[in-house]
């Protein structure tokens, strides 16, 4: 086809030459071609002028776009918004609440709290954004409070029946509320039938406890196999004497070790797991599962101390054997698929051993710290931060998701530990990475009950020890009974006496939901503001200002342009400090929160990150926009 070019170039060059053969080209068609030719080009060039006018003007619309955002951004005047986070299984984006059944709500009026009484008070662990309830042992035991079972597939007749459970289970489960449970595995109580028929020698069951004649004193009296020592202190063995040998008991005498290296073990706590789930719990929390196994040549440990107590020794021989930790493997491998395409959790709580192998660490879905917990009742911003570090180190490099617990039922109330800086410890364990936990009475700041007396004492241990000592071990005084409100017992019972005193130095709920700038609605707030934070479900953690009178940390995700400082003064001064240097915080922040003990303020202000101002022992949190 001949272009219009083609004639120019025709017309500057002169007539091209045509091979002396070559057809004649008729002059008609040529015209018709050169005319046809012409017209493309006009539509073409019509359509070219319309291409760039419109891209011209995509281009001004997305740079007046642009300059709003821009504008907005620089300028802003509210917080940012917040978006949902990406899909996390369950648990990674939970609160954990951690009940003490015990002591949380009586239904049928016989001091005791049971499966009822919190059926009831489910709705307000609902409006307090409680996605997980994480029950503490209520498998069938001899005694109130111990965890010396007696049936490991039924529970504790002071709480109800099995039905009363399923029906907790199923009406927690309509709240969006999912139930896990404590299974106890090292060890079974002395009134078990297993231990009865292993005392007795009886073939099947002779094997199910460890069992030892122990060495003979120069008297001709029995004496200990070695010099293991029980959680309680004194000899972790205990003398039978229709057996005539010693059993070992790394806890109470009535709690006997179970023989994990006897199959049958396993075999049974396999069934009971399963036994559970069928009734609906969505998961385990193993207890004690660096005890299980012990040196099968039972070696003396090596002893640090000049004591006989537990601390004096290095427990080498009788936990954290790599052996425990592959009969939980054994026992719940196959069992923790999902059902019904439900997910399941199993939880451990995470230490050396159990984080620094891949087979150990990828059985369970989460792993529980107290490490938090375990700071001395006063600390300083270095000694949190590197704590706080070295733990999600661990974490990462193990790929489990932490769950972060402070108080339960065997240890001091944190606001008996910590003082002013437990409200900061609560507050941080929400904006960490992984999941947090509320122990039952630490929203409403709960403290122990050292008016219990000798007398009032349930904890065995406790009783044993005697009235000069009792409270030196009694774990009594952190399980005192919910408050619910200014009733008699504080709406716990309808009993003459509930189980233990009501502590009357706490507050109720009541009080505390009443008030705007109170811990409990502090803590439901924080609650919907990490849900809703991508930043703070799934994001990165950088610590900008860290010193012994501050910790700091932000939040950030690389898909969301919000992020979250959380300042922390655990000093006795006021503290300003300017963040002016970490250049993905943007000028202006919005205050979120400032949090003290004797209550929060809620604020809505813009303040420059080159003035940031903390009082002592506050925690304030803030919100900007990432640059």
């Amino acid at each position: 086809m001949v272009s219009s070019s083609d004639s120019e170039d025709d017309r500057l060059r002169g007539a091209r030459r045509v091979p002396p053969n070559a057809p004649p080209v008729p002059k008609k068609t040529y015209i018709i071609k050169n005319s046809t030719m012409q017209k493309r080009k006009m539509q073409c060039s019509r359509w070219m002028r319309n291409k760039w006018f419109i891209a011209g003007m995509s281009a001004l619309i997305l740079l007046i776009i642009l300059a709003i955002v821009l504008g907005v951004t620089l300028g802003k005047k509210s917080p940012p918004v917040h978006v949902e986070p990406v899909h996390l299984m369950w648990w990674q984006n939970a609160t954990i609440y951690r009940c003490y059944v015990t002591s949380y709500a009586d239904s049928d009026g016989d001091g005791l709290g049971d499966f009822k009484g919190l059926q009831e008070r489910l709705p307000y662990l609902k409006d307090l954004g409680i996605d997980v309830l994480w029950l503490s042992p209520i498998q069938y035991t001899n005694t109130v409070t111990g965890t010396d079972v007696t049936d490991i597939k039924s529970v504790k007749v002071e709480y109800g029946q099995l039905q009363d459970f399923r029906e907790l289970v199923i009406s927690a489960k309509l709240l969006g509320i999912k139930v896990i449970m404590d299974i106890i595995l090292n060890h079974s109580g002395s009134a078990h039938t297993w231990f009865k028929e292993s005392q007795s020698s009886t073939p099947s069951f002779k094997d199910y406890y460890i069992w030892s004649k122990g060495k003979t004193g120069s008297d001709g009296k029995p004496l200990p196999p070695n010099n293991w020592v029980s959680m309680y202190n004194g000899s972790a063995w205990q003398w039978s004497d229709l057996r005539q040998e010693y059993y070992l008991r790394q806890f109470w005498k009535n709690e006997p070790d179970l023989n994990y290296r006897q199959p049958q073990i396993i075999q049974e706590m396999k069934n009971a797991a399963n036994f559970w789930l069928d009734k609906g719990v969505n998961g385990f929390h193993v207890r004690d599962a660096a005890f299980l196994y012990e040196d099968a040549q039972l070696t003396d440990e090596s002893q640090l101390g000049n004591t006989q107590d537990y601390a004096s020794f290095s427990h080498n021989f009788t936990r954290d054997l790599p052996e425990s930790y592959q009969a939980i493997n054994d026992i719940f491998a196959s069992i923790m698929m999902p059902r019904l395409g439900e997910e399941r959790i199993l939880l451990v709580e995470a230490n050396e051993r159990v984080m620094s192998d891949e087979r150990w660490s990828q059985t369970y879905q989460s792993m529980t710290t107290n490490v938090l917990y375990k700071l001395n009742s006063t600390f300083d911003g270095l000694q949190l931060k590197a704590l706080v570090n070295q733990s999600l180190e661990a974490f990462n490099k193990t790929r489990s998701w932490p769950t972060w617990t402070l108080g339960d039922e065997t240890r001091s109330r944190i606001y008996s530990k910590f003082n002013q800086l437990a409200i900061g410890l609560q507050m941080i364990q929400i904006f960490l990475p992984g999941s947090s936990s509320i122990y039952y009475g630490e929203e409403l700041q709960f403290t122990n009950n050292a008016a219990i007396k000798y007398g009032e004492t349930v904890d065995a241990a406790a009783q044993e020890a005697g009235p000069i000592n009792y409270s030196l071990i009694s774990r009594d005084p952190f399980r005192t009974p919910m408050k619910w409100n200014s009733s008699r017992h504080a709406g716990f019972t309808s009993a003459e006496n509930p189980w233990l005193p009501v502590n009357n130095n706490d507050p109720t709920v009541d009080i505390l939901k009443s008030r705007s700038n109170s811990l409990w609605n502090t803590i439901k707030d924080m609650i919907v503001i990490k849900k809703t934070s991508l930043a703070l479900t799934n994001g990165t953690i950088d610590f900008p200002i860290v010193d012994t009178d501050i910790f700091s940390f932000t939040r950030v995700h690389a898909w969301n342009n919000t992020g979250f400082l959380i300042v922390w003064n655990v000093g006795s001064q006021r503290k300003t400090l300017s963040f002016y240097n970490t250049t993905y915080i943007s000028n202006d922040m919005t205050v979120i929160r400032k949090i003290k003990t004797e209550g929060s303020r809620t604020e809505t202000s813009l303040v420059k990150k080159s003035d940031v101002t903390v009082e002592p022992k506050e925690i304030a949190i803030f919100s900007f926009w990432k640059q």
